[in-house]
Formats: structure tokens, sequence, C-alpha cells
């Protein structure tokens, strides 16, 4: 059923810009997590408690939740009833009266650069490994915002050359950076985001769970308040717009890891790519 929500006003909204849901997870905790999370930095940061909250989503090639919510709008996640919108990007997931996530489609594509793109709002397939820029431009062609995601080691040597490099002369609304709430809070900022924001080219935060059990209801604990009138009738291609028209570096919300906890899932992650790795090797031919 096509949303016939009226267009809200002005908000702020809160918004988490680096989204993923693993098989791990379970849809209807996750969106409970992700509510809960939204109300308590809502409370502190003055948003009306009935203003819906966004979801963008960030899948790489193996995941296809939103696809899936979208083929299952007739069948509720437990408590939460879904609809589709007036655009091809988003959904609107609500529970009780008033409680509304709008989830929007993205992916995450891999470069041959060994950096990361996050594509806000598209559900199409792009390829992985092709260079930096290339991926960026098929990004913006197909309407969608490209995001640089910060990440461990991501951004030294080679590859913050040339993230520096796309921020000597970047088109205004084009690009942006991505924080998350996994970057530990004790080690500074990268120079890269203080040079970002000299350029006008802002940085969109993102809670960015990780694929274990405990991080199920960590969606909606760090990102931005758009301060914005957004129509929720087509809120993906309402959100796009507002965010190509930014003056100003959105207020971000939630704090960074533990340096603790940073490293012990460093660790973690690869022992589990590493095994990846090894099992494909042993595996018979």
């Amino acid at each position: 059923m096509k949303s016939q929500t009226r267009p809200a006003a002005n908000g702020p909204f809160l918004i988490d810009a680096h989204v993923h849901f693993y098989p791990c997870y379970r849809p209807e905790p996750f969106l409970d997590g992700a509510l809960a999370n939204f109300r308590l930095h809502g409370a502190r940061l003055g948003v009306d408690a009935y203003a819906p909250s966004f979801l963008l989503l960030t899948e790489t090639a193996e995941d296809h939740w939103f696809r899936e919510l979208r083929e299952a709008t007739a069948r509720p996640a437990g408590a939460w009833t879904l609809r589709t919108t007036n655009d091809d990007c988003s959904l609107i997931a609500s529970r009780g009266i008033g409680e509304r996530i709008v989830i929007v489609a993205g992916r995450q594509i891999a470069t041959r650069d060994g950096l990361e793109v996050l594509a806000v709002g598209l559900d199409d397939d792009l390829p992985d490994g092709q260079p930096l820029r290339r991926t960026i431009e098929r990004v913006v062609a197909r309407g969608a915002l490209p995001v640089i995601p910060w990440g461990f080691g991501k951004w030294w040597f080679h590859r913050g050359h040339l993230v520096r490099g796309l921020l000597e002369w970047p088109p205004r609304g084009v690009l942006f950076l991505g924080d998350n709430g996994g970057r530990p809070h004790g080690l500074g900022t990268p120079s890269l985001f203080e040079l970002a924001g000299e350029r006008g080219v802002w940085t969109l935060p993102g809670s960015d769970p990780l694929p274990f059990p405990s991080h199920e209801r960590r969606a909606g604990s760090h990102g931005f308040a758009l301060d914005a009138p957004l129509d929720l009738d087509r809120p993906g291609e309402s959100l796009k717009a507002q965010l190509r028209e930014l003056d100003a570096q959105p207020r971000a919300y939630g704090a960074g890891a533990a340096l603790r906890a940073f490293l012990v899932h460093q660790v973690v992650l690869q022992v589990r790519k590493r095994g990846r790795i090894a099992r494909r090797l042993l595996a018979p031919r």
C-alpha cells in the first residue's frame, strides 16, 4: 500500500547514515532498538517525539534486506508494519501510534583502491572493484549521493592522498564523508574531516553496526539531525534533495567507541576474514 502521509513540516529529523542489517539480526528487535536510540537522542536534542527518524541502509553486494522488506510489506515484522512510499528508494516502518522509521535504500561499494563508497538512496547493484572516481561518477549518475566513509587505516598513505585529492576541488552537494560510531573517540578527529569542512564537504555520521548479535539494537545510536522540511510521501528523494542543499555541517549525535571495544572488534573481524579466505583456499575444486 502506498503511503498517504501528508508532507512533514520543518525538522529536525534524526538520521543514521550508515546502517547494516546482518543475517544474525532479527527485524523486530533491530527496529525496536533503533526506535529506542532515536528517542533517547531526540529527547536530548529537543526533537519532536513523533517526528519520524531515518535509517540509511548501506548494503554490500551480498545483502538485499531493503528488497526483501519491499517485497514483504504485506507481512508485519512483529509489532511493526511496513508500507511503500511514492518513491522507489524508501519504506516506512510503523509501530503503535506515531512511531515511524523511514528506511532508505543504499549500497556499500568496494573500490579497486581499497576504499568504499556509500550510495545513499540507491537500490541498484553497482560493481565492486572499480576505481574510486569512476565509482563516485556512477553513483551520481544514478541519482544517489556518494559518501566516502571513515574506516580504520583506510585514510592512511596512498588512500588518504586519494581522498584528499577529491576534497581539493569538490562539487558542492555531490560528495560527502562518513563518520561512524565505531571510530574510537579517544584518538582525535581525522584531519580529512577538518579539510572537508573547509571545502564545504559535509560529514554524515551513522552507527555502522557490526555483524555481531550484540549489535542488533545498535542502529540509530549515532547520526545527525537535519533541520529541514521533508516530504513523507517521497521521503527518500526529499532527503537527498535536502542533503544536496546543505550549507553547513549538520549537528551530530552519539559518542564514538571506547578504544578497548574497538580493538576487540577489529581483532574478531580480522580473524573472521582470514577464516573465510582459508575456507575458500581449501575448498575442493
